[in-house]
């Protein structure tokens, strides 16, 4: 249920603000949704989200130099630069998710071919709000909404099965 309402909410946000990347915002959320909603790395999630941004735009300005966007070249330095991700996400930036960085590079490379940039600080300055409302309102705001309607309303809150506990287990266990 909070799933379903705080996407209308975020629309709301997104229309008083001129968010008109909502759709990166829903892509973030998707994400940080399938990841299982990892609370303790949002905070390197969110890193990741930046580090994909910046990639995204020295991506497209080194594809836009003479006799680089070539389809060899391009294929060559798109390879490099993956490689380069991996590479730095096992060496030195352990933090870094690869996913959530692959994730924002794609988008980011998306965008921008998709539309004229009049303001480059304007657009980016979007961007990373509405891949972060993404995450931080869609997602956990849902988290923290279902909460508050569970305590309101006791007798709804969803029953545990033996599987979901048997998960819970799991994860404990892990840990």
């Amino acid at each position: 249920m909070a799933l379903a309402s705080l996407p209308s909410f975020f629309c709301l946000i997104a229309g008083v603000f001129n968010l008109w990347m909502s759709g990166a915002a829903f892509i973030a959320a998707s994400y940080f949704f399938g990841a299982g909603a990892p609370m303790d790395k949002v905070l390197n999630i969110s890193v990741s989200f930046l580090l994909g941004i910046a990639l995204g735009c020295f991506c497209l300005w080194l594809l836009a130099l003479p006799h680089l966007g070539g389809l060899i070249t391009s294929s060559v330095i798109l390879g490099f630069l993956t490689f380069l991700v991996l590479f730095l996400q096992g060496t030195i930036m352990k933090f870094a998710e690869v996913p959530a960085w692959l994730l924002a590079w794609g988008t980011t490379m998306l965008i921008i071919t998709n539309i004229t940039i009049k303001s480059w600080p304007v657009f980016l300055i979007q961007l990373i709000a509405a891949m972060y409302l993404g995450v931080y309102l869609i997602i956990i705001g849902s988290n923290y909404f279902s909460k508050w309607m569970y305590r309101l309303f006791p007798d709804k809150e969803p029953k545990k099965t033996k599987e979901s506990e048997k998960k819970l287990t799991f994860r404990e266990s892990v840990r």
